[in-house]
């Protein structure tokens, strides 16, 4: 069989038939179903099984034991001693109470040059729970010498003639609430004590009783009302002066993010007429607290009362002092901070003082001053004020104060400098060695007086006052100290004739419990 092949074989497939369909889309359904549901409640009867209650041990708080009880005693040249006691009850939450005792004294080179400080203070502050009240006590006294005569020149001087003693013995009293009362009121009533005499026969009494009244408004706003006295009696053989004063002084405070302010006057009416004294102040925080420019203006009744004149030169005559005056201050200035450790301050005021106090050599008594006072004085004030601080290690400030006095017809302000700086220092070597430095300065200081009928004005020459100290914690309850004072030895006079004492020299002990 033979088969005869005629071309090669290729197999083909038909195209597919292909149905077009299209799908549709089905209309979205916008209706919404709202369900409906009717749930029974039903209550479970379920036992209730306290769990047991177990005691927790708190841990007593404990606090740090602190040294507040301590004895100072040293002794010096000029043969100068000195002694102070300290003693406290220690932290409590109950009451705080304690008692503080110093005497320091001595005598120079001149005759009579002798000087003696004494001093007493009781306290006891009991707390409740809303409230606390505090009661001080105490006296001081302080011995000075009118030596201030020409040692060249023979004088025949009896010693207790020449003797000048100040005495005082004050009380205080205060009642406040710790915590503000439901309404947000503070109060505070306190009344302050004293009665001062010399060895002559000069006294003084003085009682000052108040009442404070505050309210807080949103943590932001705050106002009060003050209301009180200040009651002043002065004697001296034949003469008597009375002051009265009734202070009545509302103020608001507000303090917001960037500034604060507070506004207020003190409407006090005398014995011979009414002042009206404003106190107004504004800070505002142009750089955070960095840069603080502040301004206001501020008035405070003059007190040229007894204790206050003979406190700042214990050489003056017994007077009467004057009614009480008035001081206003305008002032100025901008405050803040330098990184974390510089602080500054700088403040200008012009002070209007209704009789300044000036003190002038006695004509006839060479060992004794006069007081006189300036009328309607103008003050003129720059002060400054640098610091550095380093947590507790190290601590320096610096002030300066520059006063321009104008006064009737042109006269200097006699006894008053016109130029005082300080600078003082403290260095704390890991709580072991204590440095303390200071710097005094004073320009010179004008006096007038009469001398064989014939009008003198004199000039103190200023002075410059460097003192160390330092204090070696040998013990935790055991140090020893040694103070120099005057070290450049510098022979000036605060008031004219009265010299200093030169140079000091002062150790001693301290037992600390």
């Amino acid at each position: 069989m033979s088969l005869d092949v005629v071309t090669d074989y290729k197999p083909l497939l038909a195209d597919a038939v292909k149905i077009d369909v299209s799908p549709k889309l089905i209309p979205a359904d916008s209706s919404k179903v709202v369900p409906s549901y009717n749930l029974q409640p039903k209550l479970l009867n379920l036992p209730f099984v306290p769990a047991d209650i177990h005691p927790v041990a708190m841990v007593k708080e404990t606090h740090e034991a602190t040294q507040d009880n301590y004895l100072k005693a040293g002794f010096g040249t000029q043969l100068s001693t000195f002694f102070s006691l300290n003693l406290n009850t220690g932290v409590s939450e109950k009451r705080d109470a304690g008692i503080f005792a110093m005497h320091h004294g001595g005598c120079g080179s001149l005759d009579y040059q002798n000087f003696s400080d004494n001093t007493i203070q009781t306290y006891y502050k009991k707390f409740f729970k809303k409230n606390a009240f505090n009661l001080k006590a105490g006296y001081d006294g302080t011995v000075r010498y009118f030596y201030g005569y020409d040692h060249n020149t023979l004088m025949d001087f009896v010693k207790k003639e020449l003797k000048q003693s100040f005495q005082n013995v004050n009380a205080s009293f205060e009642f406040a609430n710790t915590k503000a009362t439901k309404n947000n009121w503070a109060y505070n009533f306190s009344t302050d004590y004293y009665y001062y005499w010399n060895r002559t026969g000069g006294n003084e009494w003085h009682i000052a009783p108040g009442l404070l009244l505050g309210k807080t408004i949103n943590k932001m706003h705050n106002g009060s009302l003050y209301i009180g006295a200040d009651i002043n009696q002065y004697n001296e053989d034949s003469v008597s002066s009375f002051n009265s004063i009734i202070h009545i002084k509302p103020m608001y405070f507000i303090k917001q993010d960037k500034w604060s302010l507070h506004a207020g006057f003190d409407v006090t009416p005398t014995d011979s007429s009414v002042y009206f004294l404003p106190d107004i102040e504004a800070h505002y925080n142009l750089i955070g607290e960095y840069v603080v420019p502040f301004a206001g203006i501020r008035g405070e009744i003059n007190k040229n009362n007894f204790k206050t004149l003979s406190t700042e030169n214990p050489f003056m005559n017994d007077i009467s002092p004057i009614a009480y005056s008035s001081l206003i201050d305008i002032h100025g200035g901008i405050k803040g901070s330098v990184g974390n450790h510089f602080s500054f301050m700088i403040r200008i005021a012009d002070q209007i003082v209704d009789h300044l106090a000036l003190y002038n050599p006695d004509t006839n008594f060479i060992t004794r001053y006069n007081v006189s006072f300036a009328e309607d004085a103008n003050v003129f004030n720059v002060h400054g004020e640098l610091g550095y601080k380093e947590s507790e290690r190290l601590n320096i400030l610096l002030t300066g104060d520059y006063n321009t006095y104008t006064l009737d017809f042109g006269a200097p302000a006699f006894g008053l400098p016109t130029q005082k700086i300080s600078l003082k220092a403290e260095y704390n070597i890991q709580k072991k060695i204590l440095i303390n430095a200071s710097v005094y300065m004073a320009n010179k200081t004008p006096y007038h007086f009469t001398v064989d009928s014939v009008d003198v004005t004199s000039y103190n020459k200023g002075y410059v006052d460097v003192n160390l100290g330092l204090i070696y914690n040998y013990k935790k309850n055991f140090a020893a100290f040694v103070q120099f004072n005057n070290i450049t030895a510098t022979a000036y006079n605060r008031w004219y004739n009265y010299p200093g004492y030169g140079f000091g020299l002062m150790g001693g002990l301290i037992l600390k419990f």
